[in-house]
C-alpha cells in the first residue's frame, strides 16, 4: 500500500511540475514555447528569439512606436525578435478615421517622400503615400535607431491601406 501511494504522490508531482512548466515556459523564454503577449498576441520562442504571428493592433503600434485609429483592422502581420527585430504589417482602417490614421503616421514617421518607390502595389490606390528613411549611410552622428518603409494610400471606398516594413539597425 505505501509503494502505491508512493508511487502516486510521486505521478502526481510530476504531472503538476510538467503542467506549471508547459504553462510558463514560453514567457520565461523556453525555447519552442508559445506565449501571449501583454497586448495579446500569440508568440513562440526559438533558440534566438521569438515570432509573433497575427498580431493584435496594441502590439503593431507598441512596436512600430506608432498611434493609429482603434477601428484599424489588421490583415496581415508578422514581428520577428532576436538580437534586432523586424516587424513587417498590412493595415486597412475604415474612411471615417482614414485622416487620423496618415496623421498618426506622419506623427511617427515624418512627412510623405514625393517621387519614392511604394514598398507595396498602388494600383487602384489613389492618395499615395510613402514615408520612409534612406539614411543607411550618413556622416550624421545621430542615425535612425531604426529603418522602416510605410506605404500608404486610399481605396475608391475611402479605406486607408498601409503596408509597413520596420527593422532595428
Amino acid at each position: 500500500m505505501r509503494v502505491v501511494i508512493g508511487i502516486m504522490l510521486m505521478t502526481a508531482f510530476v504531472m503538476i511540475s510538467w503542467a506549471l512548466i508547459a504553462r510558463y515556459a514560453g514567457s520565461w523564454g523556453v525555447p519552442y514555447f508559445s506565449f501571449q503577449t501583454e497586448r495579446g498576441s500569440s508568440c513562440k520562442n526559438d533558440l534566438t528569439g521569438f515570432t509573433c504571428e497575427k498580431m493584435t493592433l496594441a502590439d503593431i503600434e507598441f512596436y512600430g512606436e506608432v498611434d493609429l485609429p482603434s477601428t484599424t483592422r489588421v490583415i496581415t502581420s508578422t514581428y520577428r525578435s532576436t538580437h534586432d527585430y523586424n516587424l513587417h504589417a498590412q493595415l486597412l482602417v475604415p474612411a471615417n478615421a482614414a485622416a487620423a490614421a496618415l496623421k498618426g503616421l506622419n506623427e511617427s514617421f515624418g512627412s510623405c517622400q514625393p517621387n519614392h518607390p511604394a514598398p507595396m502595389p498602388t494600383a487602384g490606390l489613389t492618395a499615395v503615400c510613402v514615408l520612409v528613411n534612406d539614411d543607411t549611410i550618413t556622416r550624421d552622428v545621430d542615425t535612425s535607431s531604426r529603418l522602416y518603409a510605410v506605404g500608404t494610400g486610399l481605396r475608391k471606398d475611402g479605406v486607408r491601406v498601409i503596408s509597413m516594413s520596420i527593422k532595428s539597425r
